[in-house]
């Protein structure tokens, strides 16, 4: 039992650290264009976008120190889950592409995205910055969620037939 409690306590340390660090990530990388925004909607997006990159690629490579190891429904819940998930993914990054192509064309209604009185300069480096870190981390979700059920698929094989790993 003692062994047991040792690993769950690991476990849980390592979660808590991987939420820490993706909170840090987060905040890195949205709060130098954060007040830049008046609408957020993109911003919430790329905080969704992180959040399931971070997850999921944790699920990918570190799948036998957390909870999901030993959780055979959850498995198959993430794993039917997945495909929606990565719809919907890929519907919110054609969104964003869309916007940015409406941007190109001056189109002056989408100044009610930005605060009043930006510069010229600072819309143009806050739109750079905002698609360069938009398609890291759109892309890498969508990759990760694309790929999860199969490693979720063999994890759930390997407990299932009790070969010892995850």
């Amino acid at each position: 039992m003692e062994l047991n409690s040792k690993k769950n306590l690991t476990k849980l340390t390592m979660e808590l650290l991987w939420w820490v660090i993706t909170i840090i990530v987060i905040v890195l990388t949205v709060q130098p264009i954060w007040p830049n925004f008046a609408v957020k909607d993109f911003l919430y997006e790329l905080v969704l976008f992180q959040l399931i990159f971070i997850t999921y690629t944790r699920y990918l490579f570190a799948l036998k120190n957390t909870f999901l190891a030993d959780a055979q429904k959850l498995k198959v819940l993430l794993i039917f889950l997945s495909l929606p998930l990565a719809f919907y993914l890929i519907q919110m990054f054609f969104n964003y592409q869309d916007f940015l192509d409406k941007q190109n064309e001056g189109m002056q209604e989408f100044d009610q995205f930005f605060v009043e009185g930006i510069s010229f300069d600072t819309h143009n480096n806050t739109i750079q910055y905002l698609t360069k870190v938009y398609l890291f981390f759109g892309l890498s979700a969508i990759i990760s969620v694309i790929v999860s059920p199969f490693r979720l698929l063999l994890s759930y094989w390997r407990v299932f037939n009790n070969t010892g790993t995850v």
